[in-house]
């Protein structure tokens, strides 16, 4: 078999583009969609948060199914990438619908619209987000390859977030709260999906992607196949862990800013916007660090301090602390987060654990699994959100909350948030399927492939007899 050639650098950047828009999309939920339904809409926390949680759900519910569909597609409009430009109008005209509600008299409609809406949008999520991550596995053979293409695709989500962070200065307006300026915001992120997703979908037509064989397994038993690998197993879970802490922080991010440090909405953009910049330029060390100390230590370093350094820092910050959250917060902790995406690309070497073991190639169906999973911890942290703010008394539309709402914000964003991140860590401790571990796995399937050493992945494997090329 031809040895395949590296990936040009502009099909690298022009896939992981779609990322962009996909992130923006995502962080705008994360961040604004509770305080926008709250505040603007009037609806109650605890409803707001549990409509959002069902999204979540069926969007997590949704993903594995979609991966299995993704797996069987053959069509002449390349397999998987064949979803991106449909799953770029549906999600585009998700988030219009839930920006835009029509006037709603009272707490039952408007509870139905955003869970009706909210779901409409994370069914355009699933069928643009689970194709176009599955393809990353199929696109490469070589490991670091792979690590570089996850670090654009992870630096394309960091501009994504950036401009998540930055919509709301140039379409709000000085007089304008971010919750007003959410419709407004809506628009240019809904059209920078559908652009970024066509982008993605032309970049990646001349590859030479990896076919995994069609199966016949039912969805609800290949749902279950990716949990009998024990090197998945304990990387889901420091994933989970990991995923709601992330939910909870950015669930309560506004709210925190503006109701515990009492930061006006400009100079809480400023620190967002730094701190996304922070965090995007901090991938490219945590990558280069991924390469002279394997993956799994930087990711526990980097976890503990962040969580260590959340909790110390959210406690101890005092009213008006703009300089502590932006000096320590944004360009302190914001440079450790980006270790976090080194757990993504441990996901591709558990890829080529499964393909060792059972000869077939299921990208999809891992990645499917790998954000379900991601999604109901999202969805567990919307719930706990929106009780534990609901049981404090907090009062929608209004800028005066009890005593009792800025202490479970503390406890929510401090230790809260931190506790998880340090779990994800210990997690990773104690992982089993270390670098060595995963060297050993890519050195058995090249010497399958009969290539005498040397790092490839599974998807090349000629004698297995189950995936083909497709020019």
């Amino acid at each position: 078999m031809n040895e395949r050639p590296p990936l040009p650098v502009r099909v690298q950047v022009g896939y992981a583009t779609a990322d962009i828009g996909i992130n923006t999309v995502e962080t705008v939920l994360r961040l604004w969609v509770l305080i926008y339904y709250t505040d603007v809409v009037g609806l109650s926390a605890f409803w707001a948060g549990i409509a959002s949680a069902l999204a979540v759900v069926w969007d997590a519910v949704t993903d594995p199914i979609m991966g299995v569909i993704s797996d069987r597609t053959r069509h002449r409009f390349g397999g998987r990438r064949g979803y991106l430009p449909i799953g770029g109008v549906l999600l585009a005209i998700g988030v219009l619908a839930v920006f835009w509600p029509p006037e709603l008299p009272n707490q039952a409609t408007r509870f139905a619209w955003l869970l009706g809406s909210y779901c409409f949008l994370n069914t355009g999520l699933t069928v643009l987000s689970v194709p176009f991550m599955a393809m990353a596995g199929e696109m490469t053979e070589v490991p670091h390859e792979r690590v570089v293409l996850f670090g654009w695709r992870f630096a394309f989500c960091n501009v994504g977030a950036l401009l998540a962070a930055l919509l709301p200065k140039l379409c709000g307006g000085a007089e304008t709260t971010t919750a007003a300026a959410m419709p407004t915001i809506s628009i240019v992120a809904a059209l920078l999906v559908v652009v970024t997703a066509m982008c993605s979908w032309w970049a990646t037509a001349r590859v030479r992607f990896l076919m995994p064989p069609l199966q016949d397994t039912s969805l609800l038993r290949a749902f279950a196949v990716p949990f009998g690998n024990a090197a998945f197993r304990p990387l889901l879970l420091a994933y989970v862990v990991a995923s709601t802490g992330i939910g909870i922080n950015a669930a309560t991010f506004s709210y925190y800013y503006k109701h515990v440090l009492e930061l006006n909405a400009a100079d809480t953009l400023d620190v967002l916007a730094v701190f996304m910049g922070v965090f995007t330029l901090s991938i490219v060390l945590w990558v280069q660090l991924s390469k002279r100390f394997g993956k799994i230590r930087p990711m526990v370093v980097g976890a503990s301090t962040l969580g260590i350094g959340t909790t110390l820092l959210y406690l101890l910050a005092p009213v008006g602390g703009y300089v502590w959250v932006m000096g320590i917060g944004a360009i302190g902790l914001g440079g450790f987060v980006g270790s976090v995406v080194l757990i993504d690309t441990l996901l591709t070497d558990v890829l080529d654990h499964d393909f060792l073991r059972t000869r077939q190639l299921r990208s999809g169906l891992f990645f499917g699994v790998w954000r379900f999973a991601s999604k109901m911890a999202r969805a567990l942290a919307l719930v706990v959100v929106g009780s534990v703010l609901e049981l404090a008394g907090f009062v929608e539309q209004s800028d005066a909350q009890p005593a009792l709402v800025e202490t479970a914000l503390i406890l929510l964003f401090a230790p809260g948030v931190g506790a998880c991140f340090c779990g994800a860590a210990w997690i990773l401790h104690r992982y089993r399927f270390h670098d060595a571990a995963q060297a050993r796995v890519r050195s058995l399937l090249a010497r399958r492939e009969g290539r005498g050493g040397g790092a490839v992945a599974p998807a090349g494997v000629k004698s297995a007899g189950t995936v083909r090329r497709r020019d």
